[in-house]
């Protein structure tokens, strides 16, 4: 099977992307999420009503797009848990994914794709009183791929294999997307204090800092590509993809190249990036005397910063470069890393002979929260996050979001119910409370869709974790 002949399913299974699950939707808006909730807004961990919160961990993995539908004859999730039957695989136990699993969304727009793998490791959330604040420690490693604003006729002619011959002799031009891939690791402080307490009302801040360390990153902005699909001719001929002109920054990292991403390496002194990032947030909240109920705002600004990687950089500004379908037909052509080797090469521009640098953003986000607790058992809340990286930034993005998460919580237990709208698609979810466990989906039918029961997902997202509040203030 050939790269091209795999992008449409990659797309799908990018899932990434950044996409909501990389929020924990169904935890992080509950006022027992601990430091969940600061990851959305620092400043919210100053209402936490535990004296400790302590994150054991907590991983997930999330899926977005809106340019294929998921219609295999198995559910994403029988395919992430390695229960494809049998009659679904190669004989060497391959997964046979067939071209038609897959359908095209086709009404002109750009189009995304997002990968988002995330593990949020062990983290302390400590009230040092009742006026003092509260400070937390935490630790996570992401992993995030993305394509964004590609043309649907661009990927419809990659995903055919170059073999579309509706799309043969169309002139393209002025194509602009853009691929970006970041892994890295991040140690973090955050303080949240009460500014202002008056009759019901209380006004708090709260700041995040971290340290950063990049194990891998890549980035292709391209600023303009013309291209033409052409039909092949003579025997031994393929149809070609012939790029007039393109003008676009490569930058990418080799550190990860034939090395698992484990414990030694991460702790390795040659990871390639390093950086600094930052949180900063204000809640509002307003609270009767007396009263069982509450409600409380929040706005922050999440991800400001970046890191600063070694790698190979180039300026790709070519003429009449000509693509086929064997210059990606290689087991070498397994990664961004790969594929922008091969790219490079086909453009003829020659390796630097010395590592530069290069710098790639966070996924920056302008966070808005509200909330309402009815009573200490029932709440709803409303989240909107808004991408602030600009079309051309060497960044992955936070796609922007507008969810409302219902929710029933007791002490022991709890259910909510995140109801999201993102890349023009709305995602139901569901997430489960029992002790310490955390279960859940910020999309539970993309999660189990399949060809066969009729449900055409874009992406999917799970997560769990393992964590415990003590000593609750009102006890």
């Amino acid at each position: 099977m050939t790269y091209t002949k795999w992008l449409g399913p990659v797309l799908l299974l990018l899932g990434a992307t950044a996409s909501p699950a990389q929020n924990f939707l169904g935890l992080s808006t509950s006022p027992n999420g601990g430091i969940h909730r600061t990851y959305l807004n620092p400043a919210l961990a100053a209402e936490t009503p535990h004296r400790f919160f302590v994150n054991l961990g907590a991983a997930n993995l999330h899926v977005d797009n809106n340019y294929v539908r998921y219609q295999a004859p198995f559910s994403l999730l029988t395919l992430f848990t390695g229960n494809v039957p049998d009659r679904y695989r190669r004989d060497n136990g391959n997964i046979l994914f067939e071209p038609d699993y897959t359908t095209e969304i086709l009404d002109g727009k750009p189009k995304n794709a997002t990968l988002w793998g995330e593990l949020r490791g062990p983290a302390l959330q400590i009230k040092l009183g009742e006026t003092a604040g509260v400070l937390t420690l935490s630790s996570r490693l992401r992993g995030i791929g993305q394509i964004t604003g590609a043309s649907e006729q661009l990927l419809s002619a990659l995903r055919s294999s170059l073999n579309s011959s509706s799309l043969f002799s169309v002139p393209s031009r002025d194509n602009k997307f853009g691929v970006n891939t970041n892994a890295y690791a991040e140690l973090a402080v955050s303080y949240a204090k009460t500014l202002v307490d008056v009759e019901g009302v209380r006004l708090s801040g709260g700041l995040t800092v971290k340290y950063l360390r990049g194990y891998s990153a890549g980035t292709f902005v391209n600023r303009g590509l013309d291209y033409t699909l052409e039909a092949g001719t003579g025997a031994n001929s393929q149809p070609a993809l012939v790029v007039s002109q393109v003008n676009a920054d490569l930058a990418y990292t080799t550190f990860l190249q034939n090395r698992r991403l484990r414990a030694r390496t991460l702790l390795s002194s040659n990871a390639p990036g390093n950086g600094m990032g930052a949180d900063i947030g204000l809640s509002l909240m307003l609270q009767p005397t007396d009263s069982e109920s509450s409600f409380q705002l929040g706005l922050a600004i999440t991800d400001l910063g970046g890191l600063s990687y070694r790698g190979e950089v180039y300026d790709v500004n070519q003429r009449n470069v000509r693509f086929e379908n064997s210059d990606f037909n290689t087991t070498n052509a397994g990664s961004f890393e790969q594929v922008a080797t091969v790219i490079r090469n086909r453009l003829g521009i020659l390796a630097d002979a010395a590592p530069s640098t290069f710098r790639v953003g966070l996924p920056t986000s302008l966070n808005f929260t509200a909330d309402y607790q009815l009573n200490p058992r029932m709440g709803i809340s409303a989240v909107y996050l808004q991408n602030m990286r600009g079309a051309d930034d060497p960044s992955v993005r936070q796609p922007t979001l507008l969810s409302v998460v219902p929710r029933y919580e007791t002490r022991l237990v709890g259910v909510a119910l995140p109801l999201t709208y993102i890349n023009r698609g709305v995602a139901i979810g569901l997430s489960f409370k029992a002790g310490p466990v955390r279960v859940g989906s910020d999309n539970l039918l993309g999660l189990l869709g399949s060809g066969q029961n009729g449900v055409r997902p874009r992406g999917t997202d799970i997560y769990a974790g393992v964590m415990l509040g003590i000593k609750r203030n009102d006890e």
